[in-house]
């Protein structure tokens, strides 16, 4: 690919501002997923000691719809991978939570 002198500083400095702020993004997303699996694992608890099933399919379908009607067609497969974290036992770091924790 040809070098472009006069834009290639330019560009360098703005995407790596931009990159930044993505990888900042990126660690807020992950912290609220983390706080989100949290808090799904204190409520599936309270409903197992109140004798109920563990999760409620209507509501998480609702969630589902949610995902994909401000998301697209992908934000379903987003919104699955969020509730497949939140049953999974709680991940150590380097396993995948989504695997029972294993690495």
């Amino acid at each position: 690919m040809p070098s472009h002198p006069e834009t290639d500083e330019p560009v360098r400095a703005a995407g790596g501002e931009l990159r930044a702020l993505l990888e900042n993004l990126d660690g807020q997303i992950v912290a609220m997923v983390l706080r989100r699996t949290e808090l799904a694992r204190h409520y599936h608890a309270l409903r197992r000691s109140a004798g109920l099933p563990q999760s409620e399919l209507a509501w998480e379908n609702q969630e589902l719809r949610r995902y994909a009607e401000q998301l697209g067609g992908r934000g379903t497969d987003i919104g699955r991978a969020v509730l497949a974290l939140s049953r999974a036992a709680p991940a150590r770091p380097g396993t995948d939570a989504t695997n029972g924790g294993k690495p």
